[in-house]
């Protein structure tokens, strides 16, 4: 929460200054969402990549058992 007072604290003091333009905010905006966005995803990646490589594994197994039940079926 102190985050966000503190950003736009900082809105506050630059147009206070007149230094920022709405195309200035905007950019900004963008920038913020931007790097909020890339950290959750990044949180994400992290935590599932040992999930998704194993749902890999278990998939390749089962394609293996699929094969060789076709090939089963396939001779009777």
């Amino acid at each position: 929460m102190n985050n966000y007072k503190k950003v736009i604290n900082d809105f506050v003091n630059l147009f206070q200054l007149g230094v920022l333009t709405a195309k200035d905010i905007k950019q900004e905006i963008s920038n913020i969402i931007q790097f909020k966005k890339e950290k959750i995803l990044n949180q994400l990646n992290n935590s599932s990549q040992e999930d998704l490589k194993e749902i890999k594994n278990k998939i390749n197994k089962l394609n293996l058992e699929i094969e060789k039940l076709k090939k089963l079926v396939r001779k009777r």
